[in-house]
């Protein structure tokens, strides 16, 4: 007999026991009969009421499981996303292969599988491949939630407590035109969107991630359900912005300025223009303000109010085009401080955005990039990708080489570069890495003597010497070839004018001595000048000069104290690098070995001055032949002059072409333990007398013609001297950067003519500029405003005025209306890390007078292939699609 359900029982039950009291009473028994029913009833109602209840809590859980299993599987997006996006922001490339692909395929939801299994070999590599997260989810549904007794919950006042686990990998979608070196397409972002118009390498990703509270060794891997989320990774070139700021940007121009190119900040825009005058500033391309747009500057005090107008339509290269469309900034009111609202930004027609209208921050690198290492220890992305290493080490003994120098070369072939710190980021197949020797260095502190071979490279290089270039005089050679090495084997600096004086001059004994040693046909009563003059040839200025001046009493060294910045108000220990020297240095320079003991002063013997003398031409081993970097053919098509023509430039295309990068040893005096260390709270260093107070700086001049592309970096303060990239009276420019702490423009008139040395670093008074011409792309820190009606400062202070962008390079010079002529970008990444002299205005200061300002944004920069070397990127992600894959 099967066995009744509990309620047929029951039943049964109440039939029998009215069956026994219909036997006592029959109204009884009736009574019992409604009874029964009744307690039927409830009983399946409450059957009933029990099945929903457990159905309900069921689906409740599945509920709950669902969505907690779907959050899970978002944080895995979420945390796979940020760590592909901080990869661009430290400058490196995703890398590696997704699970179960092979190297250039794409993978799709189903290759999460291969993540699932017990199989680890299948789970891809690097940057794509699985990644595992436990998650811990908790959560109180059904439950009472306790607290502890300072009122936080634990682990344990959750019933519901389910530890998830997230699985992901990253899909490459990205287009590559070198998929060897991860070189992307090149997208102009469209019409419509914010930043259009720009060109950006476009990467394009998309990341698979799941997540359950079970084993992987049980998922069924056919049945899951995997979010994916498809994003971009645009990386836009900094210097395809006319200007850019990371803080607030002012302008607030004294004379008519006009910007043709994109203005950007990732905080407040304030302008106000103080004309002369009818003049104005105009804006002629787009302009955006993650922040808010002001029409006035309070940290300065301005009486006269100009217009601002911004092109809506038109010609920006040509802004006097009558038929342009201008539209105006509302005039200054000064009881207003508010921001332009909606409606007045509206009126610009998507030309100029704040915050509120869709302009974004853009990530810019981090304090510390432009340095060796990074307060955290990781290599700055210049230092580990520079072709040219300047290590200034200036407390070593007087005597001794102050500096290092490190050549890295791209196709080179010998020379380890284990223990150079190499960026992993450092594109090329093969790397020659190359500290140079006692010798050689000491050579760079020498005057370099150009041995010319063609007529055009005399009128290039040479055009006072007043002979005509012969090359039959091949007897001049072995006379010459003394004369270097006996040049090259002094310890002491030789003055450029000191070879203007005959050989037998007593200034020039120690020259003679060796040169006679070594050529007994020499001839005294001639000036090294005229024995190179013979063969049309002259000496060019130190490729590295140790400045040299009057300096503070402090200094145990003359030279650390050679330079004073009146806007640092304090000396500056200066290198100065010669770029044109550098050039003919790599061809035509000779070196004499020493004991290669840096840290000792010591002489040149006969016999390596001998040595040298025989080694000969054509990269032997005392000459520099191609030892700074290779040199290219000679192009029959490049300009005249130019060192692509004469066969004198750089070859290396690395990152675009050459990177020269220069800093200090944090180890002053070369002992192999650091004087300064990095602050990890703010990455700054700490120096005796405060942070961003740096007591040395470096110099470029000699950059009129330069040997190719070429990136100038330097975490100290920069100084460039004279023309540079001047393709007005080269007819040859290339694409070329300037960056560093700060940035500070010295003009034609800043230089020695006897020494070829800086020589405008004075304590008072003023000396006059000449005109001067610039051609490269600015990167540095600038100083911040304080009293803005918004504005922030990291720089505690009484309100002061940062002298905004008109003021961006800063100059010591009276300019006296001299024009500076300028085309390139301006960014600024905040306040300045080393170098912290406050602004003053020009003329009422006393250090400077302003100069015309032509100022022009460099249009080759809006093309990829015309960007300096190792220009920076910002990154600006945009998601594409975010949907579950079934």
């Amino acid at each position: 007999m099967s066995k009744l359900d509990p309620s047929v029982r029951l039943l049964h039950l109440m039939l029998r026991a009215q069956h026994h009291a219909r036997k006592e009473s029959s109204d009884t028994g009736y009574a019992m009969m409604l009874v029964s029913i009744v307690t039927i009833l409830i009983f399946s109602l409450l059957a009933a009421y029990l099945t929903i209840t457990n159905i309900s809590k069921s689906a409740t859980n599945a509920y709950t499981e669902a969505n907690s299993t779907f959050y899970a599987a978002e944080s895995g997006l979420n945390q796979r996303s940020d760590a592909v996006r901080q990869k661009f922001i430290d400058y490196v490339t995703p890398s590696g292969v997704s699970p179960g692909a092979v190297s250039g395929s794409i993978a799709g939801p189903n290759n999460m599988s291969f993540c699932l299994d017990s199989d680890l070999t299948n789970d891809g590599s690097g940057d794509f491949a699985c990644q595992k997260v436990d998650l811990n989810y908790k959560h109180a549904i059904g439950t009472n939630v306790g607290r502890q007794a300072d009122g936080t919950l634990s682990a344990s006042d959750f019933a519901n407590n389910v530890n998830y686990t997230a699985y992901s990998f990253v899909s490459d979608r990205t287009i590559y035109i070198d998929p060897v070196r991860r070189i992307p397409q090149v997208q102009v972002i469209p019409a419509g969107q914010i930043y259009a118009g720009l060109n950006a390498q476009e990467y394009r990703y998309t990341i698979y991630s799941m997540a359950t509270s079970r084993q992987a060794q049980d998922l069924d891997a056919r049945a899951m359900t995997v979010l994916e989320m498809t994003f971009k990774s645009r990386n836009i070139p900094l210097f395809q912005f006319a200007a850019f700021y990371n803080g607030d940007l002012e302008m607030n121009s004294t004379s008519q300025m006009d910007i043709n190119g994109r203005v950007h900040t990732n905080a407040n825009l304030y302008i106000q223009p103080t004309p002369f005058g009818t003049a104005t500033t105009r804006l002629l391309g787009q302009v955006t303000a993650a922040n808010s747009i002001y029409n006035r500057v309070d940290a300065i005090t301005i009486n006269r109010y100009g217009d601002t107008q911004v092109l809506l339509t038109g010609n920006p290269n040509n802004p006097g085009d009558p038929t342009n469309v201008y539209k105006k900034f509302p005039d200054y009111d000064a009881a207003r401080f508010t921001p332009l609202d909606s409606t007045e930004i509206a009126g610009f027609q998507r030309r100029v955005l704040d915050g509120a209208a869709g302009a974004t921050v853009l990530q810019v690198p981090q304090p510390g990039f432009l340095r060796k290492r990074d307060a955290d220890g990781n290599i700055g992305e210049y230092y580990g990708k520079a072709d040219l290493r300047l290590e200034m080490v200036p407390k070593r003994a007087a005597g001794n080489v102050p500096f290092n120098f490190t050549s890295i070369k791209d196709g080179g072939s010998g020379g380890s570069c284990t223990g150079f710190d190499i960026s992993t980021g450092r594109q090329g197949t093969s790397l020659k890495c190359t500290r140079l020797n006692e010798g050689q260095l000491r050579s760079l502190m020498q005057p370099v003597m150009s041995k010319v071979v063609t007529t055009e490279e005399r009128d290039r290089l040479c055009p006072t010497v007043a002979v005509n270039h012969d090359s039959s005089l091949l007897s001049q050679r072995r006379v010459l070839r003394a004369l270097q090495v006996a040049i090259a084997a002094q310890n002491t600096p030789i003055p450029l004018n000191q070879l203007n004086l005959p050989l037998s001059d007593p200034a020039n004994a120690s020259i003679s001595s060796i040169a006679t040693s070594l050529e007994s046909t020499l001839n005294t009563a001639q000036s090294p000048a005229q024995l190179a003059g013979a063969v049309g040839g002259c000496f060019l200025p130190a490729p590295i000069q140790v400045l040299t001046g009057s300096g503070g009493a402090n200094s145990n060294y003359t030279w650390q104290s050679s330079y004073f910045d009146r806007r640092e108000n304090r000396w500056i220990g200066m290198l100065q690098s010669n770029i044109a020297s550098l050039t003919m240095w790599n061809r035509d320079g000779v070196y004499v070995d020493r004991d290669n003991d840096i840290t000792t002063n010591d002489g040149a013997t006969a016999a390596q001055t001998t040595a040298a003398f025989n080694g000969g031409n054509n990269g032997s081993t005392s000459d520099t032949n191609n030892l700074l970097f290779i040199r290219a053919t000679a192009n029959a098509t490049a300009a005249t002059g130019s060192f692509q023509k004469l066969g004198l430039a750089a070859s290396d295309t690395t990152e675009g072409g050459l990177v020269y990068h220069a800093t200090v040893s944090d180890d002053l005096d070369g002992d192999g333990s650091p004087d300064l260390t990095v602050d990890t709270a703010d990455n700054l260093r700490n120096y005796t007398e405060g942070k961003r107070r740096s007591s040395y700086g470096f110099a470029f001049s000699g950059g009129s013609n330069l040997p190719g592309p070429m990136t100038v970096v330097t975490d100290r303060g920069l100084y460039v001297q004279g023309d540079y990239n001047n393709f007005a009276t080269n007819a040859a420019k290339h694409p070329a950067a300037l960056i560093g702490d700060t940035i500070t423009v010295l003009s034609n008139q800043c230089i020695d003519g006897n020494t070829a040395m800086i020589n405008c670093g004075i304590t008072t008074g003023q000396n006059a500029a000449t005109p001067t011409s610039v051609n490269a792309a600015f990167l540095s820190y600038t100083d911040t405003s304080v009293g803005n009606s918004t504005g922030t400062s990291s720089l505690a202070g009484p309100p002061s005025y940062s002298g905004g962008l008109n003021n961006y390079m800063r100059m010591v010079e009276n300019w006296g209306g001299q024009n500076f002529n300028y085309s390139g970008s301006f960014v600024s990444l905040g306040s300045p890390q080393e170098f912290s002299g406050a602004y003053q205005a020009g003329g009422g200061a006393g250090y400077y007078n302003v100069p015309i300002r032509n100022f022009n944004y460099e249009v080759d920069f809006n093309a990829f292939d015309r960007l300096p070397p190792l220009t920076p990127r910002v990154i600006y992600l945009q998601q594409e699609t975010f949907k579950r894959s079934y």
